[in-house]
């Protein structure tokens, strides 16, 4: 009787073990289940979220860059001038560094410069709750609001980013006006150097990049708002030229 009590509690024991492992196992392929239901879930709203994005599209384009000063007076939801960079000096001692950028200021005289005027439409799905022009470009080039340039450049200022606060609904447009010295229009050999962010209604952020000068935009895409935010400020900017090798 001894040896079957023995018996009988090791059966006991082999069962609900065996139990447990396949409870355990169970809870697994459960789990594994739930996780790929909430993937195709994710993906099935990244998707709808996608196909109803906000898209900036051109419907009217003027190039004025061969006709210095015409245009460049004309009002525009967004007003800006890009210009480059002449050089950046870095002054002051270790995590107290003030970065400087310097210009050429006779680049800032307003009879000399030349523009192209876009005029876009959301012709999206979602409506746009802000739009931000930025440079990207940023060793090289800035851009400034065209009524604050000089004023920032004579501060030596870095600015890469004009911000238009206000919603713009599906359907509507807004014209963006790119102003350039004559003798200095900056633009991208094989790439934008200006895109187009937006914050659209539930809070996504987009970019489509702007081939400026040319009447040329991409389709929006997805924009990581950690990269977008820092994009548009000049942290990590000075940080580079503070550190070159960073670039």
């Amino acid at each position: 009787m001894e040896w079957l009590s023995k018996d009988v509690i090791i059966s006991i024991v082999a069962v609900l073990i065996g139990a447990f492992i396949t409870y355990l196992f169970s809870l697994a392929i459960e789990k594994r289940k739930e996780k790929r239901e909430d993937k195709r879930e994710f993906q099935k709203e990244n998707k709808e979220v996608y196909k109803n994005r906000p898209e900036m599209k051109i419907v009217d384009y003027k190039n004025y860059l061969e006709r210095v000063g015409y245009g460049t007076k004309q009002e525009c939801d967004i007003d800006v001038f890009v210009v480059p960079i002449d050089k950046v000096t870095v002054s002051g001692v270790k995590r107290h560094e003030v970065v400087d950028a310097h210009y050429d200021m006779n680049l800032f005289n307003e009879d000399e410069w030349s523009c192209v005027i876009y005029t876009f439409e959301n012709a999206g799905k979602t409506n746009i709750s802000n739009i931000d022009l930025t440079c990207h470009y940023q060793k090289d080039t800035c851009l400034f609001p065209h009524n604050y340039a000089k004023d920032m450049a004579e501060k030596k200022l870095l600015n890469y980013s004009y911000c238009y606060d206000k919603k713009v609904r599906v359907g509507e447009r807004v014209t963006i006006k790119i102003c350039y010295h004559n003798t200095r229009v900056v633009s991208g050999m094989f790439s934008a150097i200006l895109s187009i962010g937006m914050v659209d209604d539930n809070g996504c952020y987009w970019r489509q990049a702007l081939f400026a000068p040319e009447d040329k935009v991409y389709d929006s895409n997805p924009a990581d708002p950690k990269v977008y935010l820092s994009d548009i400020r000049t942290k990590d900017a000075e940080e580079c030229f503070i550190h070159p090798y960073l670039w």
